[in-house]
């Protein structure tokens, strides 16, 4: 008796502990779903450049989770589990239109996100994808400003990772980041 009220006190336990493990085993199916925008991302994540967009005016800043960041290694691929969001903000504008900048001549950002991407690795990732597509072992997501995924596509991001990074693990600015620092 007393073995079995232990085994269904248990029950919950033990239940709530295989539900991670059963998602981290679901089959991998190709496409931006696979990544989630994480809840607190902008004070746990590092930003590590900001970059002005005049075509645009934008100010796009770029984060990594610190896991990443901590991991990589010039001259290495990026680690899996690397996470980089791109979060554009909308330059603050002068009444004739023209960005308006502050004492270092960068925009100054209006509050809030216009939109996010994300770029992320883990291992097996990709698989799935002709060798017109594959970024190794990437995925891209994008998402509104609020963080709700925006289901439109993300063709662009492949075609251009593919046809200018591909020696550079497929990524842009964290990958140079990486092999500038000492």
């Amino acid at each position: 008796m007393r073995r079995s009220l232990f085994a269904l006190a248990l029950l919950p336990v033990l239940g709530a502990a295989a539900i991670p493990f059963a998602l981290a085993q679901r089959p991998y199916t190709p496409g931006p779903e696979n990544i989630t925008l994480p809840q607190g991302w902008e004070t746990r994540f590092l930003r590590f450049a900001t970059l002005d967009n005049p075509q645009r005016k934008i100010i796009r800043n770029f984060y990594v989770n610190p896991e990443a960041f901590a991991a990589a290694r010039p001259g290495q691929p990026l680690p899996g589990g690397t996470l980089i969001i791109l979060a554009d903000q909308k330059a603050r504008l002068a009444p004739d239109g023209t960005p308006l900048l502050d004492q270092q001549g960068r925009f100054i950002p209006e509050p809030g996100w216009v939109q996010i991407g994300a770029q992320e690795r883990q291992p097996g990732w990709g698989v799935g994808y002709g060798p017109e597509k594959r970024n190794g072992e990437w995925e891209y997501a994008r998402f509104n400003g609020d963080g709700s995924r925006n289901n439109g596509p993300v063709e662009a991001c492949f075609t251009c990772h593919l046809q200018t990074r591909a020696q550079q693990d497929f990524a842009f600015n964290f990958w140079d980041y990486v092999q500038a620092r000492k």
